[in-house]
């Protein structure tokens, strides 16, 4: 069973080369590989000769993007806690979403990435099971 990692991106557009570059930059022995040609949005995230797992980018307008900010509000709908409102303004206001299924739990190579995303970038984390995290930690528990 795979598990789903979303990093929600509330400032504009994000595309899946600058996650590559940036990854390289940070660590060389990242490697994203595309899936297809330059146009398209997802890749196999490798660390060493290691799949850590599959990794998107989805924009507003595109029908799982849609989807998957539907599904996350509607289990909101019934959350009683005061970070509901912060987490759904955050969902409302989306510009993108990194969407990765997790392949293979490698706690350094994936803390990079959300490490990365955090410090560049506005928005929130969202762990399947979890809940949502900001750069400072949990911010709503989801179970």
């Amino acid at each position: 069973m795979s598990n789903y990692m979303r990093f929600i991106v509330t400032d504009g557009e994000l595309r899946l080369e600058e996650i590559a570059q940036a990854l390289k930059a940070l660590d060389g022995d990242y490697d994203l590989r595309l899936h297809g040609d330059q146009r398209h949005h997802s890749g196999d995230l490798y660390h060493g000769d290691r799949l850590g797992g599959e990794i998107e980018v989805n924009r507003p307008g595109d029908d799982l993007f849609e989807d998957e900010i539907g599904e996350l509000m509607a289990l909101l709908e019934d959350v009683d806690d005061e970070a509901r409102d912060g987490v759904m303004a955050t969902l409302q206001s989306a510009t993108g979403m990194v969407a990765f299924r997790v392949l293979e739990q490698d706690g350094r190579s994936l803390d990079l990435l959300w490490q990365w995303l955090h410090e560049h970038r506005e928005g929130l984390l969202q762990a399947d099971g979890e809940g949502y995290y900001d750069r400072d930690g949990l911010v709503l528990t989801l179970e």
